[in-house]
């Protein structure tokens, strides 16, 4: 199993979950829902006309910018999964 992480932070456990809870809270600001707490390493998606593997760590395909985390609401009792955030010039959520 990979330990969770967000590229560019300490590996101390509780500095890493005060980050995600911050990142969780800003996204509600911009998209007007609080995303799931749910960790995602790793996201196989159509985006536009592109099938991408978008993954945390890495440059996103779309963009070149590094994926700091996937987030995914829910969705009438099913979850779905709404974009990844960015680090870099361009950090809005890519919608899937």
């Amino acid at each position: 199993m990979t330990a969770f992480f967000i590229p560019g932070i300490s590996d101390d456990a509780l500095v890493l979950e005060d980050a995600y809870r911050d990142l969780r809270r800003r996204i509600e600001l911009e998209m007007g829902r609080l995303p799931s707490a749910r960790r995602i390493l790793k996201l196989w998606a159509r985006r536009g006309s592109v099938d991408c593997v978008t993954e945390v760590g890495q440059r996103d395909p779309l963009s070149g910018g590094t994926v700091i985390a996937i987030l995914t609401w829910a969705l009438i009792g099913r979850s779905s999964s709404a974009g990844s955030k960015r680090s870099g010039a361009d950090k809005a959520p890519v919608r899937s």
